[in-house]
């Protein structure tokens, strides 16, 4: 039934001839009381969809997942653009004592449930088909605990995996699919898994699913190949301010990022230099109390890396890098917090270039 209910819907779809949608995707928002940048990225973010676009945000929309923080992003899509859909996802942020998983589908019902045609009763999952006969499995990866009134951590159920399964057998063939989650799958730097991420990575290889995109570790990053590939979106509220964009392209769809913010706008600006101060406060406190306290060589070098990280070109410059003495020193320093390791775990890996990625026909051939 469900998959002749699809059918009909993809049918009646191509028969008014909707325009091509763009879906734009931001996370990790932590809207608060406090946080002004929080909220002017919101309210950018809220700006760049137009009349027939699709927003998804993937979750910790919330920074404490208190009522009023959640009253506060509603009021803030409640004054979204005409035609624009926005559908949402909870994150480890998101729920709490004040807004269980009921009250959160409640209170979001206008963002995504209501639209859906299916909707796991036992999760916040839910799918819903967009105009162009896309598919967006919108998969909730929260290890809520009823006794504490708290996500412990990321987890997807087997109820979760069986529901995901069950809906991806039942999309007519050739449909293309995109699946999101709060969390990543794969581990991202080796850290933060998810449980049951290898069996939904399994679960999603039996579709068409094109690709997996997530939030949660505020950094922009893709790991894995072809249809096994994870796309991580980066905050808005931090630079570089990033959010994704989903467009159809010939034969396929490509993923872009684009700034939050306008590049010389005073906001980007202050970002810019605030990531700056960031790099160097990390690498002063990272290599006090080592032999190379206070060495200008390594602490410039580290500031050289975490820009390029942000940027998304340390493949451009990495074997520079790895032969200068800056990293050496970097790998000879008794350092003892995790930015040595994070160093190291990103340096010796390769790094794909996330600004442009083609998910077409080359991906499912591969």
């Amino acid at each position: 039934m469900l998959k002749l209910m699809i059918t009909l819907l993809l049918c009646l779809m191509i028969a008014t001839g909707a325009a091509a949608e763009r879906i734009w995707i931001s996370t990790d928002l932590h809207i608060s009381g406090g946080g002004d940048v929080q909220r002017e990225a919101f309210e950018a973010v809220l700006s760049k969809p137009e009349d027939g676009d699709i927003l998804i945000l993937m979750g910790d929309l919330a920074n404490s997942g208190h009522l009023a923080e959640h009253r506060m992003i509603t009021d803030g899509l409640n004054g979204i653009a005409d035609g624009v859909q926005v559908y949402v996802l909870p994150g480890n942020h998101d729920l709490s004592a004040e807004m269980t998983p009921d009250g959160f589908r409640t209170h979001y019902h206008a963002y995504g449930y209501d639209s859906a045609f299916a909707v796991d009763p036992d999760s916040l999952s839910y799918a819903v088909m967009t105009p162009d006969g896309v598919c967006l499995m919108m998969l909730d990866t929260n290890a809520w605990d009823e006794e504490k009134r708290a996500v412990l951590h990321g987890g997807i159920s087997d109820g979760v995996l069986r529901w995901t399964a069950s809906v991806l057998e039942r999309i007519p063939e050739n449909t293309p699919v995109f699946a999101f989650g709060h969390h990543p799958l794969y581990p991202f730097e080796g850290t933060d898994a998810t449980t049951g991420a290898e069996q939904m990575m399994q679960v999603l290889d039996t579709g068409n699913v094109l690709a997996y995109l997530c939030g949660h570790r505020h950094s922009n990053a893709t790991e894995g190949s072809g249809r096994k590939r994870q796309i991580m979106t980066g905050v808005p509220w931090s630079y570089p301010a990033y959010l994704g964009l989903v467009e159809l392209s010939g034969d396929g769809f490509t993923y872009t990022v684009q700034t939050v913010f306008e590049a010389e706008s005073d906001t980007y600006r202050t970002m810019r230099a605030l990531s700056a101060e960031l790099a160097e406060r990390m690498a002063a406190g990272s290599l006090a109390g080592t032999s190379f306290e206070g060495d200008a060589e390594a602490t410039a070098w580290f500031m050289r890396f975490f820009a390029a990280v942000l940027d998304g070109k340390l493949s451009e410059i990495q074997e520079v890098l790895r032969r200068e003495q800056g990293y050496e020193h970097w790998k000879q320093a008794e350092v003892r917090s995790a930015v040595k390791p994070w160093i190291i775990a990103t340096m010796e890996s390769t790094h794909e270039d996330y600004h442009r990625i083609w998910l077409g026909q080359a991906d499912e051939d591969e």
